[in-house]
């Protein structure tokens, strides 16, 4: 073996122990994991703080003017949308945490909004297997969307991530690994 082949192969061993610690920090946007279901509200001050209704007051108030400090940045939400064992068929308790997106995606501050939808699975089963299940879930929440709440198609985007990234912390086998997350897309 050559000097420049163990190098070289040092070199692969860095950058896939690099690619091992890094997600969480390339995936470095905020998710936050809801057991149940969080209002229409709460979701788009999360996802679209800039658009959060604020108060309305009847009186005048003046207060000096602060230089403006950067935006606020969106929040993913993970949402346990629970499914029937291997498909994409949503199972009726899940529909409350779907019903509020819905409502969120027609409020009048949020109807030009875009979503990704992002469905995940547990590192059970094969990792292809689990990539097109994660894909066809989201595909559910979608039509689920459309139909439900008359949501325009082209506002809400489906991905699946099948096992690839699970929760920090958690074991890629944990059920909480089962899960649809919502993106901003604007």
């Amino acid at each position: 073996m050559t000097k420049k082949a163990t190098h070289t192969q040092w070199l692969f061993r860095i950058f896939v122990l690099g690619l091992t610690i890094l997600p969480p920090i390339v995936y470095g946007e905020e998710v936050k994991l809801f057991q149940n279901p969080p209002s229409a509200e709460e979701m788009g001050k999360l996802l679209f703080p800039e658009k959060a209704a604020k108060p309305k007051t009847r009186s005048l108030a003046f207060s000096p003017v602060e230089a403006q400090s950067a935006p606020k940045e969106s929040i993913a939400i993970a949402l346990p949308i629970q499914f029937d064992f291997n498909s994409a068929t949503i199972r009726d308790d899940a529909k409350p945490f779907l019903d509020e997106i819905g409502r969120m995606l027609t409020m009048a501050q949020f109807r030009r909004e875009r979503l990704l939808i992002e469905g995940h699975t547990d590192a059970i089963g094969s990792e292809s297997y689990n990539d097109w299940l994660s894909r066809q879930r989201a595909k559910a929440v979608k039509q689920y969307l459309v139909s439900h709440f008359d949501i325009a198609p082209d506002r809400l985007r489906v991905v699946g991530r099948g096992e690839h990234r699970p929760l920090p912390g958690k074991d890629p086998n944990d059920p909480l690994n089962r899960r649809v997350e919502l993106h901003r897309m604007n």
